[in-house]
């Protein structure tokens, strides 16, 4: 029988001058084999919460999906808004042309900004006849959006922060008629 034992399982650890039983080594297989059971339910347990927290991930990311297509679907069918897209081409002035002057514009980029933030850097907004989106400046007047007879114009000067055309950035738009 042994003498000592070991601190975190209790095996059996035999002295020079200790008689060793075939029962001692039994009872050190059945604490080791439930040790490692218990090691290999933790790492199963954890390798399913994994998975489990990407799978969530993965269906809250397909519900946003779904959920922001059924809302250009439902506003797309309403005859009042217009609904559309365009990628800057990094000019000065561009005008998008609509084939009417709206009532209200909504300009965002495609992350869902007008303006970045912690930046001075302005991507769009809301504009209005004779309301431009613009900034005032030491400068004079930087716009940012303007309404005009057939659509809207958008700008891009990137020292003057006003970028609702940067070069291949994409942007989203509700018009209203």
């Amino acid at each position: 029988m042994a003498s000592n034992h070991t601190a975190n399982y209790q095996l059996c650890q035999w002295q020079a001058d200790d008689q060793v039983l075939r029962t001692d080594f039994n009872e050190d297989n059945a604490k080791i084999d439930s040790a490692l059971k218990d090691l290999a339910a933790a790492q199963a347990e954890k390798a399913d919460q994994t998975a489990l927290d990407a799978l969530a991930a993965e269906v809250a990311k397909k519900a946003t999906t779904a959920a922001l297509e059924a809302l250009s679907k439902k506003l797309a069918s309403m005859p009042c808004l217009v609904t559309g897209t365009y990628t800057g081409d990094g000019a000065e002035s561009r005008l998008i042309s609509l084939g009417f002057q709206p009532k209200a514009l909504l300009v965002m980029r495609e992350e869902g900004y007008s303006a970045r933030p912690y930046t001075d850097d302005y991507y769009g907004g809301l504009a209005l006849p004779g309301k431009p989106v613009c900034l005032q400046t030491s400068y004079g007047t930087d716009y940012i959006l303007t309404i005009e007879s057939k659509g809207f114009r958008v700008y891009y000067n990137n020292s003057r922060h006003t970028i609702s055309n940067q070069k291949e950035a994409n942007y989203y738009y509700l018009a209203w008629k």
